[in-house]
């Protein structure tokens, strides 16, 4: 009798390792949906930090600037702190408007106070550009704050429910 020595898999051997490379692969697979979801959020915080900076940026030139309306002087950055209507130190006092339509934005700021040295309302040029997605902006103001003459402002921005915060410190200007 002949011996036949046969070489091969078993399907036993076939169905480990196409377990195994189901795992690897249902791995890989859950790695990538992480990856997207965590580049969804970055992507996102970055978008709402830039949005808080220029504002940041916008509150800073708006501080440092002298403004005269009519018979009205003023420094921007009296204005600013004049907003904190808790005037101890360590309590803010919030502020919030939607920041994604222009005019939404002029009649927010004038409401508050904030004009321009030309008139009631500011230019579309003079404010941050509006955000292409409906973010909240809210301003925290805490005058004299750590020091006399100087405001400690938080801007926090959101959309949905994580907020991007930047905490910045104006004083007035010599």
């Amino acid at each position: 009798m002949a011996l036949y020595k046969e070489s091969g898999f078993t399907i036993t051997e076939v169905m480990i390792a196409v377990m195994v490379l189901t795992i690897g692969l249902l791995g890989v697979a859950a790695m990538q949906l992480k990856a997207i979801n965590d580049n969804y959020r970055a992507s996102a915080l970055t978008e709402k930090t830039s949005v808080a900076e220029q504002w940041m940026e916008w509150l800073i030139n708006f501080s440092r600037q002298s403004y005269k309306l009519g018979s009205e002087d003023y420094i921007g950055y009296e204005r600013l702190a004049a907003l904190d209507t808790n005037p101890a130190v360590g309590r803010f006092t919030t502020l919030s408007f939607a920041c994604d339509d222009t005019e939404e934005i002029r009649l927010a700021l004038k409401g508050l106070g904030l004009r321009p040295a030309t008139g009631e309302l500011f230019a579309e040029e003079q404010l941050p550009k509006p955000s292409a997605k409906r973010y909240r902006v809210t301003w925290y103001i805490d005058a004299h704050a750590p020091l006399e003459n100087t405001t400690t402002v938080k801007i926090e921005t959101t959309e949905g429910k994580s907020p991007s915060s930047l905490i910045f410190m104006v004083s007035r200007s010599r």
